[in-house]
């Protein structure tokens, strides 16, 4: 299936859950927030399988926390 992840196209496996997107695409385990149609899915959540969740194709936007001042 193919997930949109901020605005580049992924081919995954439909059983592929948010967690295992996340962690192959190299981004870190803490300091992210990731949301879908919108809306931040809580940590909880990340191991739903991509194929659960709405919108075809999938989209997804996964932000960074940056420090600054």
């Amino acid at each position: 299936m193919i997930v949109v992840v901020n605005k580049k196209s992924v081919e995954v496996d439909e059983q592929t859950t948010i967690a295992a997107l996340l962690e192959s695409l190299g981004f870190p385990d803490r300091g992210i927030a990731v949301a879908s149609q919108w809306e931040v899915l809580p940590r909880s959540g990340w191991a739903t399988r991509l194929s659960e969740l709405p919108g075809e194709p999938v989209r997804l936007e996964v932000v960074t926390a940056v420090q600054g001042g």
